[in-house]
């Protein structure tokens, strides 16, 4: 019995890399007819999906933030000081509520004096701001109602502005700060920042 001879045909070994390209290049093309022909979409060669950044609050930016940061404390110390001005005299504030025939004036009057401090205090640090602008502007508003506007024109005859002009910038910007906020320095910036990183992690 004789043996293969080998030597004038060598068995044909791949080793050459645009060989094994062409081979792969084949069953590739396969591949795509066999799924085409199966109605199988191949999704091989799309891009890998990747994590959309979470855009941060505008009110988050250096300027928005400076904004508020400036406006906080200046807010503060107007309501701050109309509000110790009401619980160091508990007495004339009583009586004021009194001739408004505001139900149980001396409560009222304490409710409104501790009312503005606590937003002072709530404005200074950036803590609950979005409650603290809300109760801003429901004071002012109060005021303008059953005070400054309530009885006679606000409009009066060789006084410059008109009356309640303070009263209405409160209110405005009470309503400013419960829709934005107290911006990225803050309390409530940071707890914000803390959760959108744990949450989406940037």
């Amino acid at each position: 019995m004789t043996q293969p001879e080998y030597g004038n045909e060598p068995t044909r070994i791949i080793s050459t890399a645009d060989e094994q390209a062409e081979i792969e290049r084949r069953r590739a093309e396969e591949r795509a007819a066999r799924n085409r022909s199966l109605g199988v979409v191949d999704h091989s060669n799309e891009p890998a999906a990747y994590a959309t950044p979470v855009p941060k609050p505008t009110t988050d930016k250096a300027l928005p933030s400076l904004g508020l940061f400036l406006l906080r404390p200046v807010t503060a110390a107007i309501m701050g000081i109309h509000g110790f001005q009401k619980l160091t005299d508990i007495d004339s504030t009583r009586a004021f509520f009194e001739s408004l025939n505001i139900p149980s004036p001396l409560y009222a009057a304490w409710g409104t004096g501790v009312a503005e401090v606590l937003a002072a205090v709530a404005l200074v640090f950036g803590f609950a701001t979005r409650l603290a602008g809300l109760g801003i502007a429901a004071i002012a508003i109060g005021a303008l109602a059953m005070v400054k506007w309530g009885k006679e024109n606000p409009f009066q005859s060789g006084v410059p502005g008109f009356t309640g002009e303070l009263e209405l910038l409160l209110a405005g910007v009470g309503l400013a700060l419960l829709f934005l906020g107290a911006g990225r320095w803050s309390i409530d910036g940071s707890i914000r920042a803390s959760r959108r990183r744990n949450k989406y992690g940037n």
